[in-house]
């Protein structure tokens, strides 16, 4: 019998790559039929059932071809079969519950997830006594409350400009030095000052110093340390900002 389904795919031209990539059975397997091996096949039941498939994609009666092969393996001696075993072969060894495996699309699992994602969160707000759209209204009227009062350009409360901090500097003198300090739109006032003396000038928008010797203090602006300025023309003058302030020596 397996000749015959051997010369039935022949005459459609079909290789047994062909007949495996389209019924799922391997290829092994339709050799093994094919040439009669029957110690290389299955149990007898997947046996019958992929014999079937086989003669039914080649468009003989597969359960004939079936039953004729395990004739010729057993001498030509029919297996009588209960109708119990017979309907079991029938409807659980169908050639397509063989060949393709069950599976679930990708949509009804995307649904599926959906749904017990839907029960789960409605189930905590129940469990919760908690309202998401009362929660959503009430942060959006905040945030919009926030906004509308954050900023208004008739509201001079609401439009006024951001002052900058003042400009602190303290100096430590490590020798006794004389020197010009003008503060703003101040006139600038020579002071002199003993060594080991701390001193601190404090400006809305502008701080100059000028200094009589080198490195004759340590520096600190609004808190940080400041180097000491270089000598411009044999002159030690700190500007902050850096804005020159004109003034008669």
């Amino acid at each position: 019998m397996g000749e015959r389904l051997k010369e039935a795919r022949l005459k459609q031209s079909l290789t047994l790559d062909d007949v495996a990539s389209r019924t799922r059975v391997s290829r092994s397997t339709l050799r093994a039929i094919e040439s009669s091996e029957y110690d290389h096949l299955p149990a007898d039941a997947f046996t019958r059932g992929l014999i079937t498939l086989y003669a039914n994609f080649l468009g003989l009666v597969g359960p004939q071809v079936a039953d004729q092969f395990f004739m010729e393996r057993d001498g030509g001696k029919h297996i009588h079969l209960s109708f119990l075993k017979k309907s079991r072969m029938t409807h659980a060894l169908e050639p397509k519950k063989l060949a393709e495996p069950t599976h679930i699309s990708s949509a009804a699992l995307a649904t599926i997830l959906l749904v017990l994602i839907v029960v789960s969160f409605t189930g905590f707000c129940l469990y919760f006594a908690w309202n998401p759209f009362g929660y959503l209204v009430d942060k959006t009227r905040n945030l919009s409350s926030s906004v509308t009062n954050t900023f208004h350009p008739a509201d001079p409360a609401t439009s006024r400009e951001i002052q900058p901090p003042p400009l602190t500097v303290q100096a430590v003198f490590l020798t006794d030095c004389r020197m010009l300090v003008a503060l703003d739109n101040g006139k600038p006032m020579e002071q002199t000052y003993a060594k080991g003396t701390s001193m601190q000038w404090t400006a809305e928008r502008e701080i100059q110093l000028e200094f009589s010797q080198p490195n004759s203090a340590q520096l600190h602006f609004n808190g940080t340390p400041l180097p000491f300025p270089d000598s411009t023309e044999g002159r030690y003058i700190l500007r902050l900002p850096t804005l020159s302030i004109p003034y008669e020596e």
